[in-house]
């Protein structure tokens, strides 16, 4: 299932939301690999080595 990055702008009564693009967790983003062998999760980029973290630079991975 997709997640969604979503902008909220208005004012009390009125809101305004606007997709802004699709949320890649860590475990999906072509810069994460997990070493298997000692269980140790290893990040390309700066963001968490956490399975179900984000970042703002994060890109599925090439077939999905």
């Amino acid at each position: 299932m997709a997640e969604y990055i979503i902008r909220e702008t208005g004012y009390p009564g009125a809101v305004k939301q606007e997709v802004i693009g699709e949320l890649v967790r860590c475990k999906d983003c072509k810069h994460y690999w997990r070493n298997h062998a000692d269980d140790i999760s290893v990040s390309v980029c700066l963001a968490s080595p956490e399975d179900d973290a984000f970042c703002s630079e994060g890109e599925r991975k090439g077939n999905e």
